[in-house]
């Protein structure tokens, strides 16, 4: 049954990633730079306690319930990610890019220029971040805050496998 669960669980992640690509300029159709927030004044430096996505995160529920693999997030003040994942392989891989802000939505591209699978509409508390994918099918990530144990950044690897796929 355990293994049917986790099975069901990598399905509706493949389908998910790729039921939401989208091009580039509908990722972005402000034109905003990573990290800008409507209404930020010049600047203005988002800190960790100001409500934006800045700071370290750790998957602590993905569709209500206990995830049964492993994602930590870092969103830094200056529009750039880092993803810690161990969800396709045993060890934990490294995935970085940035990310924009526009009004509740984030998007993202990686390094490589790939696209997010799609966007995420956010909701931040003091300690929790909850991100909605938004697909035709949403998926509901709940986010502790937390600082990324120094041993998961040193066993993710700087570059990936091609057939990895990055969580977001």
């Amino acid at each position: 049954m355990k293994v049917l669960k986790i099975w069901s669980l990598m399905m509706l992640m493949v389908m998910a990633i790729a039921g939401c690509e989208k091009a580039t300029s509908d990722n972005n159709p402000s034109g905003d730079k990573p990290g800008d927030t409507p209404g930020d004044t010049p600047g203005d430096t988002p800190s960790e306690d100001d409500g934006t996505l800045v700071g370290e995160w750790v998957l602590t529920s993905w569709n209500e319930e206990a995830p049964e693999f492993g994602v930590y997030l870092k969103f830094a003040a200056d529009g750039t990610f880092a993803i810690y994942q161990q969800v396709w392989t045993l060890n934990y891989e490294c995935f970085t890019g940035e990310y924009t802000v526009s009004g509740d939505i984030v998007t993202g591209k990686y390094s490589d220029n790939k696209n997010w699978a799609c966007g995420y509409k956010y909701e931040r508390a003091e300690t929790t971040l909850t991100m909605y994918s938004q697909e035709d099918t949403s998926v509901t990530s709940v986010y502790e805050k937390c600082t990324i144990p120094q041993e998961i950044v040193d066993e993710a690897s700087a570059t990936r496998a091609s057939d990895v796929v990055p969580f977001l």
